[in-house]
């Protein structure tokens, strides 16, 4: 694999996020070993404010929608969507998995601190066993961020289960999509974006300066945008 790359900004205005306990958590912090005490391995900021926008410019305000994230983690990026679907109304929820147990634990003490347990509903699990459990919901699926394993199968896996239940104005954030792996490595995020263009068509936009080691974000869309004339909501 290829030497780590940092793009994590830690001198900036706390104001700037969404919620105020995630501003707390983040104040002091300069380096990697400050941020991963308080927060994990989260995506950090810019990413934090990027996740955020992202989602709460695809939620409908007028609906119950529903938000999928697979790597909990600590809870931050879960907060940060969480925040997102509040923010935009319509009465939506974030399901989100992750694989270790004390972790999950972790995750659901953060997001109660940050006010949003109503919103957040946590799960413990492997994310190709609890995904077709979180995905049974009547709300459309609008956005799935996909951050928990990043190996090439498994992502691509993730992405076909929710592929088959986004709606179709929906996205697909993904994390670390810089192109990290050897030559005859596993092709890891990268690839599997590339082999998704491939199979399912649509967008991505690539978002390479945020997050940290993988760094990178991109954004999938479903829908071509040469469709787009098409409003989505509301419904006839």
């Amino acid at each position: 694999m290829k030497p780590p790359v940092f793009h994590r900004i830690t001198d900036y205005d706390r104001a700037r996020l969404p919620n105020a306990y995630l501003a707390e958590m983040d104040s002091g912090v300069s380096s990697q070993d400050e941020w991963e005490a308080k927060t994990g391995k989260s995506i950090g900021y810019p990413a934090w404010a990027l996740l955020y926008y992202m989602t709460l410019c695809r939620v409908p305000p007028t609906h119950p929608s529903l938000v999928i994230e697979t790597g909990t983690n600590l809870g931050f990026s879960s907060i940060v969507l969480g925040q997102a679907v509040a923010d935009a109304g319509g009465g939506g929820a974030v399901k989100t998995v992750e694989l270790d147990s004390e972790r999950r634990l972790v995750a659901k003490s953060n997001i109660e601190k940050a006010g949003l347990s109503d919103t957040v509903e946590t799960f413990c699990g492997d994310a190709l066993e609890q995904l077709p459990v979180m995905l049974d919901d009547d709300r459309p699926l609008v956005v799935a961020f996909l951050d928990g394993n990043h190996l090439y199968e498994h992502v691509l896996k993730e992405f076909e289960l929710v592929h088959d239940r986004l709606e179709e104005g929906g996205v697909v954030i993904f994390d670390n999509t810089y192109r990290i792996a050897d030559d005859n490595g596993d092709p890891r995020v990268n690839g599997a974006l590339r082999a998704i263009l491939d199979r399912w068509g649509g967008n991505v936009v690539d978002f390479p300066f945020c997050s940290w080691y993988t760094p990178g974000m991109a954004v999938w869309q479903k829908r071509p945008y040469e469709d787009m004339s098409v409003p989505v909501w509301p419904r006839g």
